[in-house]
Order: structure tokens, then C-alpha cells, then sequence
């Protein structure tokens, strides 16, 4: 009869992530599926989803976060500022997709990316990116950057020199 040893918490976390840097996640969110300490579990998870951010593969980031069990360990500053770190890399729609698939924490990064989109001036993505947030929420934002839009490129469709007469008027009063 022979025995076998049991792996700890510990010495799993170090099997996942090594698979993670070896390129085997799919071998990795296996490992993670045996353990039980969160501590462990959170830190595997975190640095399965730093490995695949780091190769910049949108949909192994994506694939990640969707397979986590349990999104509350993966949260983490690094965490919101994921999508961040895809817009910063010139892949508007891979940040997008990220902050959608983090649901309801990727609401926050979907504004921040709107932010950064109209800081570049590139109002289709930010009509892009709000489409995924609370019609109401996207309401209030697409006013806002509509007021900093140019002239040509209204993103609410009101007429500007409607707009101008009436703000003339509130100002008046």
C-alpha cells in the first residue's frame, strides 16, 4: 500500500502559479479547485490574472476573471486598474471587454475609461464604453462630456445653439 502526501494550501498556491507562468491556466485553475484557504486562493487567483495581463491576451484576462469562483478574490487595486492598463496599451476594446466581464466592479473602470477616451478626444469610444453602464449613470456622464465636445461632435444630439441661447437665459436671470 502506498501513501500518498497531500499537498497543502500553500504548496498548491505555488503549483498554480508556476503552471500560470508556464502558460498552463487551464492546469492552474485546476490546481486552485483543491484548495480551501482563501488567503492561498486569493493570491493564486491574483497572480493568475497579473500573468495574463502581463502577456496581454484580452481573452485569457477575460477567461480568468470569468472562472473565478469568487470575484472577491480577485479584488484589488490592481484589479480596477486592469482595463486601465488595456486603453493605457492602445486596446480600447480589450478594456472594455475586461470591464465587462467583471460586472458589477468593472462599472467604475468602464467610467475611467470613458474619462481617458474623451481626454483623447475619441468620442465614439466613450459612447462605447458608457453603453455598458446604467442608462441613467450614462445619461449624466454623456452631458458632462458633452459640455467639453467640440462643436461638430455633439454626442447627445441637442442642438448647440439651443443650448447656448439657454444658457444665456439661465444666466441672465
Amino acid at each position: 500500500m502506498m501513501l500518498t502526501q497531500t499537498l497543502t494550501d500553500q504548496q498548491l498556491k505555488d503549483q498554480a502559479i508556476r503552471q500560470a507562468l508556464a502558460g498552463d491556466t487551464t492546469g492552474a485553475r485546476q490546481t486552485v479547485s483543491g484548495m480551501v484557504d482563501r488567503r492561498y486562493l486569493r493570491e493564486a487567483w491574483q497572480m493568475m490574472l497579473f500573468v495574463e495581463s502581463e502577456r496581454g491576451n484580452v481573452q485569457a484576462v477575460k477567461d480568468t476573471i470569468l472562472s473565478c469562483p469568487d470575484p472577491s478574490l480577485l479584488a484589488s487595486h490592481f484589479y480596477l486598474e486592469l482595463p486601465q492598463l488595456f486603453i493605457k496599451a492602445g486596446d480600447r476594446s480589450g478594456a472594455i471587454e475586461i470591464a465587462k466581464a467583471m460586472g458589477n466592479a468593472g462599472v467604475l473602470p468602464l467610467i475611467g475609461i470613458a474619462a481617458h477616451l474623451a481626454e483623447d478626444g475619441d468620442f465614439v469610444g466613450v459612447r462605447e464604453a458608457l453603453s455598458h453602464v446604467d442608462e441613467d449613470l450614462r445619461t449624466m456622464i454623456m452631458r458632462k462630456v458633452s459640455a467639453y465636445q467640440p462643436k461638430i461632435q455633439r454626442l447627445d444630439g441637442v442642438n448647440l445653439v439651443g443650448d447656448q441661447a439657454a444658457e444665456a437665459d439661465s444666466l441672465a436671470a
